[in-house]
C-alpha cells in the first residue's frame, strides 16, 4: 500500500510527459529545419558556464543556478531567489556572447525570473559587387526573457516569453518567441523528469519583404539523477524531437570507390541518426561547493569532425567553486579541430549580500 502513492506519481509523469511530447510534435513539424535555414540560432548556442559543460543542452538539472531559466522556464524555484548570474563567452574571431538571469520569489504569484542574451558579431568587412573595399559593418543578435513558475505538488509548470531582434548591417528582424516547460522531481531521491517545447511564436518583422525564415524550435526532454551512494549526478537530454532525421549530408564529400570505378556515398544509419538527438553529462560532486563537469553532443560531433580528426568535437568539461555569497564556473566545449570555446559563469546571492552590509 505504501508504493501506490509514488507508482502513481511516476505514472502520471510518464503521461504529463508524453501528452506534453505530442502537443510539441503535431504542430510544429513543418517548422524543424538545421544547418543554419533558421532564424535566431543564437537562441541555440549554450549561454552558460553549465549547460556547455554538459554537453551544451539540458532541460532537467533542479537547483539553484539561476541560469537554468533560460534552458527550461519550469527550472525556476524559489531556491534561486535574489540571484544574480553573468556570463561571458569570448567566441571565435571577434565575436562575444554574453547573458545574465535574474530570478526573485514574490510571494503568492510563485517565482519570476528575467534574462538577457547578446551576441556581437563584430566589425565585418563591407565590399561592393565587384569586392572594392567599403569600410566595415557591425552585426548583433539580442534576446530579453521573462519568465514565470508554478509548482504544484511535485511537478513544476514555467512558461517564458522573450522579444527577439537580429540587427546586420541596414537590415533587421524581429520576432516573439515563447518557451514552455514541465518538470517533475521525485519527491525523496535526488532525480527529475523535465520536457520543454522552446522558440516557437511569430515573425514580427524580416531582414526583407521576401525574407521567410523558419523559428529555431525545439522540442527537447530529459532526466537527471543522482545514485544514493554515488557522488556522481548524470544527465541524458534528447532534442529536436519533433523531427527524426536531423542528419546533415555534405553533397560536397567524396564517398568510395567500387571494384568498377563507381562511387559509393556514406549512407547516414539510424542508430547514428537516433544517436544525434541526445546529449550526456555528468557532475562529479566532490564537495558541495566543487563540482567537475563533462558531457558529450553526437550532433555536433558527428557534423563538425573532419574526415580523419575530430579535435574532440562535440566533448566538453568544465568546473564550479562556491564561496560564501559567490559561485564561479568555467568550461570548455570543443567544436572542430580549430579549437574549443571558453564559457565564465559568476553566480551572485544578493540577498546574503544585503544582509552582510546590513549586519555592518
Amino acid at each position: 500500500m505504501k508504493h501506490r502513492p509514488f507508482k502513481r506519481t511516476i505514472r502520471l509523469a510518464l503521461i504529463a510527459g508524453v501528452g506534453w511530447l505530442a502537443f510539441g510534435l503535431l504542430p510544429f513539424t513543418a517548422c524543424a529545419q538545421l544547418g543554419g535555414r533558421t532564424s535566431f540560432r543564437f537562441l541555440q548556442v549554450p549561454s552558460h558556464a553549465r549547460a556547455a559543460a554538459l554537453g551544451g543542452i539540458n532541460v532537467s538539472l533542479a537547483d539553484r543556478d539561476v541560469n537554468l531559466l533560460l534552458n527550461n522556464p519550469a527550472l525556476l524555484d524559489s531556491a534561486m531567489h535574489n540571484r544574480l548570474a553573468f556570463n561571458f563567452v569570448p567566441y571565435y574571431a571577434d565575436i562575444s556572447y554574453g547573458s545574465l538571469s535574474y530570478a526573485r520569489h514574490l510571494g503568492r504569484t510563485g517565482v519570476w525570473g528575467v534574462g538577457m542574451q547578446y551576441i556581437n558579431y563584430g566589425a565585418i568587412a563591407l565590399t561592393d559587387e565587384a569586392g572594392n573595399d567599403l569600410g566595415t559593418f557591425m552585426a548583433s543578435d539580442f534576446a530579453f526573457t521573462l519568465a514565470k513558475s508554478h509548482k504544484k505538488g511535485n511537478f513544476t509548470l514555467g512558461a517564458g516569453l522573450k522579444i527577439v531582434g537580429s540587427s546586420i548591417e541596414s537590415y533587421s528582424a524581429y520576432a516573439l518567441l515563447a518557451d514552455v516547460g514541465v518538470v517533475f522531481k521525485h519527491p525523496e531521491n535526488d532525480w527529475t523528469i523535465a520536457w520543454a517545447a522552446k522558440n516557437f511564436g511569430v515573425q514580427l518583422g524580416n531582414y526583407t519583404p521576401w525574407d521567410r525564415p523558419d523559428l529555431p524550435f525545439d522540442v527537447q526532454i530529459g532526466t537527471s539523477f543522482k545514485p544514493k551512494f554515488m557522488p556522481v549526478r548524470f544527465s541524458i537530454t534528447a532534442h529536436h524531437l519533433q523531427r527524426f532525421d536531423i542528419a546533415y549530408q555534405d553533397p560536397n564529400r567524396k564517398g568510395t570507390l567500387d571494384a568498377n570505378g563507381n562511387e559509393i556515398r556514406e549512407e547516414i544509419g539510424f542508430a547514428d541518426k537516433l544517436a544525434r538527438h541526445f546529449v550526456v553529462g555528468a557532475e562529479l560532486l566532490l564537495h558541495r561547493n566543487v563540482h567537475l563537469r563533462a558531457g558529450y553532443n553526437h550532433l555536433i560531433n558527428r557534423e563538425l569532425s573532419l574526415e580523419n580528426a575530430s579535435g574532440g568535437a562535440g566533448f566538453s568539461f568544465g568546473a564550479m567553486v562556491r564561496a560564501k555569497a559567490f559561485e564561479v564556473a568555467f568550461s570548455r566545449m570543443y567544436y572542430h579541430t580549430a579549437g574549443g570555446r571558453n564559457t565564465f559563469t559568476l553566480i551572485c546571492d544578493t540577498g546574503k549580500l544585503m544582509k552582510k552590509k546590513g549586519n555592518k
